[in-house]
């Protein structure tokens, strides 16, 4: 009988509810650990794709002022699926395309997907206007 006394002393019910806060305190502090990382890894992708978009643009910007195609509208817009991966547009409108031949379009269109980013998450279409 004297254990039980013991046991229900206010020393040990603090010692027993600290340790209750203490486990809850840490498992609280984990799950906000894992939240944080699945944030930062998914905000360092978008950095990562930003700075690929932002260079095929310069690139493709480039490439149809080399062609004389000088001034000419480009605008990138991407989908993402639920697997992550990424569907892009790039579409380029120059008044100059009205009196390009077929072929010529296509030359473009080919040189345009070639400068594209090679990532495996990643499919690009080139749109003409």
């Amino acid at each position: 009988m004297n254990t039980v006394k013991n046991i229900f002393k206010k020393e040990y019910m603090y010692l027993g509810l600290l340790t209750v806060l203490l486990i809850a305190g840490a498992f609280f502090l984990f799950s906000l650990t894992v939240k944080g990382l699945e944030r930062n890894d998914s905000e360092a992708l978008n950095e990562y794709f930003e700075i690929l978009e932002d260079e095929y643009v310069s690139s493709a910007r480039e490439y149809l002022n080399e062609k004389g195609y000088v001034n000419s509208g480009v605008m990138l817009n991407h989908t993402t699926d639920e697997n992550g991966m990424r569907t892009y547009t790039l579409s380029v409108h120059n008044s100059r395309f009205e009196y390009a031949s077929d072929e010529k379009i296509e030359e473009i269109k080919e040189a345009l997907e070639g400068l594209s980013f090679s990532d495996p998450r990643c499919t690009t279409g080139i749109k003409i206007i």
